[in-house]
Parts: structure tokens; sequence; C-alpha cells
């Protein structure tokens, strides 16, 4: 996708030029679905204080009378749009319409037993709840329609919102019917428990993969095992003269397993990145001699907007899923702020190679490659 040898011919005719052309091309494993675990880190251990081991996430899930699933999370909205996730996956395993999935949060009276989103996790572990929610709905759906149909629940599949007779088309009922006869005609099935009136259930999902820390602490465990991986290609352009960089091509390819919603996972990738390319270029706590911060507002402390980033970071997907989860996703969510910052200052240092300069701080402000460079082994 970046052509590293187009750019590098590229790169030789510009110098003949006087321009300052360089490449940067990084490779990172981004850690995903982190275990409670990880906060072992933070204990002292003669003073344990942060000894949990559980970081769970749920779902309740309903069909009403009418055939409408309703699923209520725990967490907020961050970014990863996990509304469209749910919807996909529900209207998927049901075989219903994503239209006919309704989405709601819990309120801090009613929470679940979740951790939420952070640590690239909250997908996998949403999508694991859900799963399992919709599994017990899908049992009590064909126990339900088995009865009503008079056959066996394993001569029954999920087809276009109805539950059905294998290779019998027209044998076959809707599961708003069944739901309708769920919520008001209990009299009509079996004095079993397996019957009760409704369709409802809550689903906890435990962490798919943890062992415990050493006692000792000669390890700490799996608390980590969902790893992605992330190459970041960069082509940038270094006006030796101010110090002014600008990116000319940015090519980022992800392997964030089995991808749910390949627009959503392209916009935590390009958002990830452009707060990656703050960090190698923009963003800076400026103190005085006194320690107070001087950039403590945005009118002071520069952030990318669309005038800086590059107009189109260009996105590809590998997928090799993961073992251990639902679907063989992997969190996606930080990768591009982990790539950018060194694939950026190694693009810096080539485009400055002649100068012989070496870069050891982020960010590269124009005045910090200007200092740079008056220092330099070769100076401009």
């Amino acid at each position: 996708m970046f052509d590293y040898e187009g750019w590098r011919a590229k790169q030789a005719e510009a110098r003949k030029q006087g321009r300052h052309i360089g490449i940067g091309l990084v490779t990172c494993q981004e850690r995903s679905v982190y275990s409670a675990t990880e906060f072992w880190f933070l204990d002292r251990t003669d003073v344990p204080g942060f000894h949990l081991t559980s970081s769970p996430e749920s779902v309740l899930m309903k069909i009403d009378p009418a055939g409408k699933v309703f699923i209520k999370l725990n967490s907020p909205f961050w970014g990863n749009s996990p509304e469209t996730m749910a919807a996909q996956i529900v209207s998927e395993a049901l075989t219903v319409e994503p239209t006919d999935v309704a989405i709601s949060y819990s309120d801090q009276d009613t929470g679940f037993n979740s951790v939420g989103p952070g640590g690239s996790r909250y997908t996998v572990m949403l999508a694991g709840a859900i799963v399992s929610a919709v599994k017990t709905l899908r049992t009590k759906l064909f126990r339900l329609a088995a009865h009503m149909m008079e056959c066996n629940e394993s001569d029954l599949e999920l087809r276009y919102g109805k539950v059905g007779l294998k290779g019998v088309p027209n044998q076959e009922k809707s599961i708003a019917e069944i739901a309708m006869q769920s919520h008001y005609f209990r009299l009509s099935f079996p004095d079993d428990p397996g019957f009760t009136s409704g369709l409802e259930t809550t689903a906890v999902y435990d962490h798919p993969l943890t062992i415990m820390p050493a006692a000792d602490r000669s390890h700490m465990g799996i608390f980590y095992p969902i790893m992605g991986h992330v190459v970041h290609a960069v082509a940038l352009e270094v006006d030796a003269q101010t110090g002014k960089v600008q990116i000319l091509d940015y090519v980022a390819v992800h392997d964030h397993g089995t991808l749910v919603n390949p627009m959503t996972v392209d916009g935590q990738i390009r958002g990830a990145t452009v707060q990656g390319i703050g960090t190698a270029l923009y963003e800076h706590f400026h103190y005085d001699e006194d320690g107070q911060l001087l950039t403590a507002s945005f009118a002071d402390y520069h952030m990318p907007t669309s005038m800086e980033i590059p107009a189109d970071i260009r996105i590809g997907h590998l997928e090799t899923p993961s073992p251990y989860t639902e679907y063989g996703i992997k969190g996606g969510g930080e990768g591009g702020r982990m790539a950018a910052p060194p694939a950026i200052v190694q693009a810096v240092e080539d485009a400055l190679q002649p100068f012989g300069v070496e870069c050891m701080e982020v960010p590269l402000t124009p005045n910090r490659i200007r200092r740079i460079l008056r220092t330099a082994a070769k100076p401009v």
C-alpha cells in the first residue's frame, strides 16, 4: 500500500533539489482486553491494595411481545459505537432486522457487574456477554416453539426472524408469535420452570483468558492475552529553514482479529493515529521556571485539527482471529496512538539524516527541530 521503494526514489530526487523527505516504518503489538490482575503492578508487595481478579461485562436482553429485541448496556459510549456492534451481533444471531434491535443504557442505580471501556476491551467483552444472552434466549425460543409446533427442539432452526423446522420452509413460527405466546399465554405451556412467562435474561461475561500472578511476583500471570498487530508507514517533508513538518502519505495496516464493523474500526484507527500525530508534533505541557503550567487551555495547548492531519490516513486490514474470544475479535482502540509517534520521529530523523541529527524528545515542534538543527553535526 505504501510503496516503500517508490518513496525512497522520491526521497533521492527531492534531496537533489535541496528538499528533505523522510520515511518512517514501525511495527508493534497492541495488547488488548486487560484483566484486573494488571492492576497488581500498582501494589506494594507489603501492603496489597489492588488484588482484584474480576473484570467482567454484562448485558440485559429481552424480547417484547411484538418480537422487538431490547438490550441494556452498562457502560457509556466512548467512541467505539457499542450500539452498532450490539445490534449487528444480535440481528445476525437471531436473524432479525437491525431496526428491530433497540439499545439503551443502565443508570448508576441499576448498573450491572461491568468494568466498561478502556484498555481496548469493550467490544470483545460486550460481544461475549451478548453471545451468552442470545444463547439463553435462543434456547427458550426453541423450547417454546417446539411445544407450539409439536416437534423436537433439535429439529428447529432460526431463519429470517422465525423459528422453523429444518428443511420444511412453511413450518415455522415468527419470533413475534412465540414472544406473544410466552408473555401472555403461560397456561398454554407445560407446568415447568422452563416455560416461565416472558423472554428476558441477563448475562455476565468474564475475562476470556487470565491466570493469577505468582505469590512471589516472579511473574505477573496472563493479564493481556489478546494481541493485535500494527504496521504504520509515513512519508513526510521537513522544511529545514522553518522546522515545519508536512505529512505527505500515511498508511496504517492493523490486525484486530475478526472485524465486527470495519467503518467504526477505521474511525478508531484514524482517531488514535491523529492522537499519535499530536504526541509526535504538537501537544506539549510547557512550564515556566516556577512550575506554572503555561498551556492549561486549548487556546495554548495545540491539538491537531483537520488542518494539521493528512487528508487521507489510508487503512488496510488483516484478520487473524483470536483463539480466546467470541468470533475471534481483538481490541483496536489504541494501536494508532502507539505506532504514530515512533513512525513520525523515525521519518523526521530520516529526512534530516544529511545533518546527522538524532531526535530524542517529542513533540517535534518547529522550534524544537530548529534547535536540533542548530546543534547538529552538520548545521543548516
